[in-house]
């Protein structure tokens, strides 16, 4: 089996990816007998089923790392990570508490890939609302794994520094502790990282072009020289209003921009979602040639 914890976010990762879709195709006897088919169900938090693999899980780590002479480095490191006094058995830990510290042990902590591969597998054969993202250092919210494989393509596909931002929304948006501002700025970021160069050439060699100004030029002064590849009613390559439509959702959905003004406010989980999942689209379409100048 490919390693996939060696690509973040890359071909293998997305070949090799924890949330497999054949976790899910094996269902026990008595529902097979019923004509039904697995059980699909995601429990948020941590099923009380899962907390006895959980905990042996840990109690694995952190027996490795005693026998390697590393126990006391990892302590030092979990204790200053998560701000405990002392790291307590985790047996002993809260449903939260256990999530933080698979969580900090996943990002902090250098481990035999074959430790990774299993919390990943304990989590989805589970059906527990986390697991382990693709590079395997961070636990997130499960999302539909369809959607999931389609982003880590479109960041797999794109410049290095579209890429980061985009991983960076998608990690903000759906990791143990969410950032909505934080997905608002990557997400727009990502965008900007493909549209400006694309679009404004000689502004972002001069650091001056953003995505407002991209809108701007595609809305008012060049938007005659650009087409989609998409066709429109009458067959021919439709024009640019559509993509400024969606440059313009996620622009302006950014009320947490600036301070001080009458519309400022933190963004909600909701809009973070939708903003990076629309960040996606745009990456994978100003990426792809959906955008194109007219022959």
């Amino acid at each position: 089996m490919t390693d996939a914890w060696d690509d973040p976010w890359g071909d293998s990762a997305t070949a090799d990816a924890p949330e497999s879709a054949a976790a899910f195709t094996w269902a026990p006897l008595s529902r097979r007998i019923a004509g039904l088919g697995p059980d699909d169900t995601v429990h948020d938090g941590v099923p009380s089923y899962m907390r006895g693999a959980l905990t042996d899980w840990v109690d694995m780590v952190y027996n490795v790392a005693e026998n390697d002479r590393d126990s006391g480095a990892l302590d030092n490191t979990l204790r200053l990570r998560l701000r405990w006094e002392q790291v307590p058995a985790p047996c002993t830990l809260t449903d939260e508490q256990l999530l933080d510290l698979i969580d900090a042990i996943l990002n902090w902590w250098t481990m035999r890939p074959a430790l990774r591969e299993q919390i990943a597998e304990m989590l989805t054969a589970g059906g527990a609302g986390w697991r382990v993202t693709a590079d395997g250092t961070a636990v997130e919210r499960r999302v539909d794994e369809t959607v999931t494989a389609t982003v880590i393509h479109t960041v797999s596909s794109v410049t290095a520094d579209a890429a980061d931002h985009l991983a960076a929304a998608w990690r903000a948006a759906y990791g143990r502790h969410p950032d909505p501002d934080k997905v608002f700025h990557e997400a727009i970021r990502a965008v900007e990282s493909i549209a400006c160069p694309l679009v404004e050439a000689k502004k972002a060699e001069n650091g001056k072009a953003t995505l407002g100004t991209v809108i701007g030029e595609l809305a008012k002064n060049s938007g005659h020289r650009w087409e989609l590849v998409l066709p429109g009613p009458t067959g021919a390559p439709r024009d640019v209003t559509p993509l400024v439509s969606m440059l313009e959702l996620l622009w302006q959905a950014q009320v947490s921009r600036h301070g001080g003004a009458p519309k400022s406010r933190r963004q909600d989980q909701a809009e973070a979602e939708a903003a990076v999942h629309l960040a996606a689209t745009l990456v994978q379409w100003l990426g792809s040639g959906v955008l194109r100048k007219k022959a």
